[in-house]
């Protein structure tokens, strides 16, 4: 029999795969090569649940299962998950965020399979919520899990402070595929996929330095600080550009964009509210340097794409810049939200080429040892050490590593 891996996410949010490099698909992908079928289980805010086989490889599947779940705030529970009937189908139960109350409930139910996935690394949010499960159901989480991940070194020590054992840092992987189907496979020309209307805004950049910012505009991406960066960039650099590549709640953008033109600097923007993955590589070509001055970011999935693009990365210190820059090495990271700090780091790279060229290829070295085959080895490299509920499932394994 194949072994079989259930990953949950259990935020109660819709995702699309189109704009976004979904980070369970990227690892499911991968688990799949390692001779696993892995179903993921998505929020679904509709009563039906719907199947979907998005990938196979050697005989391995992998299905997206969108399942409706009763949302509490954050939390989805998905109640045919916890069924007896549902859980025996898997060899592992891959669960993400230790206080999400799939979590828990998972962990009376199948503890001799369960694997915790984690991301956050501070308490943002819900803070007497937070407080009453730390103190009533955590430390019957922390004695089931068979495992313990995390996506970064702040992640670890966030939950070794919370009483976790046996924490690793596995990080998190680029699902190439979806940013590389901009290539056209149908003939050997090298072309790629080209979105015309990205491309006739681009054109207008000419020869002109571009800062490139990707990611929701929020509060938490720091975007007021980063205008104010910008108009002090231009100073310095006045043909300057910023590419801006996201949206937001309209109560939000409308005052960044009375904000920008405040400052003067609405003809010194080019925004797309939304580019699909295919087409990032236009978006990635035309920037000299990424911005990324979040106040607080789990990893940043951008981070990883422009590493893959060999693009220079300012940074703040957030989940995925600790986890993936060396700096000064492969890339910028700063660890104040001063203007003129970042105003001058940016300068300094746009007036060195060779230090931009430094630095790019130096990150996308850093995508090799970030790649989702690596994470996959390292789980299942885990699971052997302490075997998983089935007694044939790591044998099944190695024999298939042993047939290729």
């Amino acid at each position: 029999m194949i072994p079989k891996i259930l990953y949950l996410r259990n935020f109660a949010s819709k995702v699309n795969g189109a704009s976004y490099n979904l980070q369970e698909v990227g690892l499911g992908k991968a688990l799949v090569r390692k001779g696993f079928d892995c179903d993921i289980v998505y929020y679904n805010d509709r009563k039906e649940t719907h199947l979907e086989q998005i990938y196979q490889h050697e005989g391995c599947t992998l299905r997206i299962i969108w399942l409706h779940g009763f949302k509490f705030l954050s939390n989805s529970i998905y109640r045919d998950v916890l069924k007896d009937s549902f859980l025996k189908a898997y060899d592992l139960v891959i669960t993400t965020e230790y206080n999400q109350i799939m979590t828990y409930l998972l962990s009376r139910k199948c503890p001799d399979k369960l694997a915790l996935y984690h991301g956050p690394y501070r308490d943002n949010t819900h803070a007497l919520i937070r407080k009453l499960y730390d103190a009533m159901l955590l430390p019957k989480v922390t004695k089931s899990l068979r495992r313990t991940y995390v996506k970064s070194d702040l992640a670890k020590r966030y939950l070794e402070n919370k009483g976790f054992n046996n924490v690793i840092t596995i990080g998190v992987g680029l699902d190439r595929s979806n940013v590389e189907k901009g290539f056209n496979s149908d003939d050997n020309s090298g072309a790629r996929e080209e979105n015309r209307e990205v491309a006739n805004e681009l054109r207008r950049i000419g020869d002109r330095p571009v800062l490139l910012y990707v990611g929701v505009l929020e509060e938490r991406r720091n975007i007021r600080f980063m205008l104010n960066t910008f108009k002090r960039v231009l100073q310095r650099h006045p043909a300057c550009l910023l590419l801006m590549v996201g949206n937001g709640r309209k109560v939000d953008t409308d005052r960044y964009w009375a904000y920008a033109q405040q400052l003067g600097l609405t003809d010194s923007i080019i925004h797309f509210p939304r580019v699909e993955q295919r087409h990032l590589w236009q978006i990635y070509g035309a920037a000299d340097v990424m911005l990324f001055p979040t106040q607080y970011d789990i990893f940043g999935m951008v981070l990883l794409e422009s590493m893959l693009f060999r693009v220079p990365i300012i940074s703040s210190v957030n989940g995925g810049s600790v986890t993936l820059i060396e700096d000064g090495v492969s890339g910028v990271m700063l660890r104040s939200f001063s203007e003129e700090e970042w105003a001058g780091r940016i300068g300094t790279l746009l007036e060195n080429a060779e230090l931009r060229r430094s630095l790019a290829e130096q990150a996308f070295l850093t995508i090799e040892r970030m790649s989702w085959d690596r994470i996959a080895d390292d789980i299942v490299s885990q699971q052997r050490a302490q075997p998983m509920s089935s007694n044939h499932v790591m044998q099944s394994t190695q024999e298939r590593g042993a047939a290729t």
